[in-house]
């Protein structure tokens, strides 16, 4: 059997892995379009602030595959099941997986194509995000948006000491993740940093001169720096699959053993819209423990051992200006049975439904983030838990009590 898997990140390699360990024999060929070894990119941040190291960064590659790097498939011939890359290479295959990943979307505004308008979503947005620092006199970035990726690149700059400006076209930061009160913690944190937060506000024109980026904004108002940053949210990478008969909605559509609507052709990875289980709807979820799952799950199926996907619900941690942040579920929302409290800036948030914890938001120290996830998914009755659950500090024990007790 011979397996293509298109992608090397952590779902291309947990499913490469996964097929191995179950049938050693099988031929799998994973394909990057990258010229670099598979590389972990939740590190990207810590390159730029120089916490990590690129050696720091790099994925195990799983023993017996053949890893191709720097080659794009361009195209999928689904009925003669083969692949197509830009060098005109052809690979034919028993079963493929698409884990294709996110692109950075950048809105088309004028000068949106500029050397100095970036992103971040691979090792070479680093390098590029570097060097305009070192050529421009500018010791400023700006960051359009203030979401996740963002707020973390603006941390990793503000400790190698670039100063930076958050152009916001919402009226908050991280108001994605967040409810207001928790993004008025998280501003108020920035203003004592010094970084500069307009809220309300667009680019609508950049312009280069003499190693300067001009950010003229919807007021009026123009901006000086090195670089722009944008970080408006991602974009599945599915234009490869065009004319394929794959089906697709914002992502590729996957049945519960992540089979695409094509027979022997699986996907996982940010390219795919899954069920959530908080939301009860299709939903991407471009996190890493989640691509790491569905590459496992994948692998398996592909390897002819069937196991579904049970979903999963949508979280995000982050540690921000001296501020760890951890969310899941309905977090921006105030809707069914909300508890919350503030003591010194750490902000706490729970929201129950008939009982279930159906969403957080824990600003501060949590003792087990994991219990939080495995009551979610689990959906269980955690409604005589509150406190626990409002302080950060309940565990499995209080979920099992006799447990506890056969353990003492």
């Amino acid at each position: 059997m011979k397996h293509i898997i298109i992608g090397s990140s952590i779902a291309g390699l947990c499913a490469a892995k996964k097929i191995k360990e179950i049938n050693p024999k099988d031929e799998v060929i994973v394909i990057s379009e990258e010229n670099v070894k598979p590389y972990g990119k939740m590190t990207l941040p810590y390159l730029l602030s120089g916490e990590a190291t690129i050696d720091d960064s790099y994925l195990n590659i799983p023993d017996g595959i053949e890893l191709l790097l720097d080659k794009k498939v361009i195209k999928i011939d689904t009925e003669n099941k083969s692949i197509t890359t830009n060098s005109n290479e052809k690979f034919t295959y028993d079963e493929l997986l698409i884990a294709t990943g996110a692109h950075a979307y950048v809105p088309e505004i004028p000068g949106s194509t500029l050397p100095s308008v970036l992103s971040v979503r691979n090792l070479k947005d680093i390098e590029k995000i570097k060097n305009k620092i070192k050529q421009s006199n500018e010791k400023r970035v700006i960051l359009s948006g203030a979401g996740l990726v963002n707020m973390e690149i603006g941390n990793a700059l503000l400790q190698i000491g670039i100063s930076i400006t958050y152009v916001v076209h919402s009226n908050r930061v991280l108001s994605q993740i967040i409810d207001k009160e928790a993004s008025k913690i998280v501003e108020e944190g920035l203003s004592k940093s010094g970084i500069e937060v307009l809220k309300c506000e667009s680019i609508k024109e950049i312009e280069e001169k003499d190693g300067t980026t001009f950010a003229k904004l919807e007021s009026g108002k123009v901006l000086k720096g090195a670089c722009i940053i944008f970080g408006k949210g991602v974009k599945p990478n599915v234009n490869r699959i065009e004319g394929t008969g794959i089906k697709t909605n914002r992502g590729i559509y996957i049945n519960k053993l992540l089979e695409t609507n094509i027979k022997d052709i699986y996907a996982a990875e940010d390219v795919v819209e899954v069920k959530d289980i908080v939301y009860d709807d299709e939903r991407m979820h471009a996190l890493w423990p989640v691509a790491a799952e569905q590459g496992k799950i994948a692998g398996a199926n592909m390897a002819g051992i069937k196991f579904i996907y049970p979903g999963d619900v949508s979280r995000n941690i982050l540690t921000i200006f001296g501020k760890t942040i951890f969310t899941g579920g309905i977090s921006k929302e105030d809707k069914f049975d909300v508890h919350r409290k503030n003591v010194n800036g750490e902000y706490r948030k729970i929201v129950l439904e008939k009982g279930k914890l159906r969403g957080f938001i824990l600003m501060g120290e949590v003792e087990s983030p994991g219990v939080y996830l495995y009551v979610m998914k689990n959906e269980i009755e955690v409604s005589t838990l509150k406190s626990s659950l409002l302080y950060g500090n309940i565990s499995y024990s209080e979920l099992y009590p006799s447990v506890r007790k056969v353990a003492l």
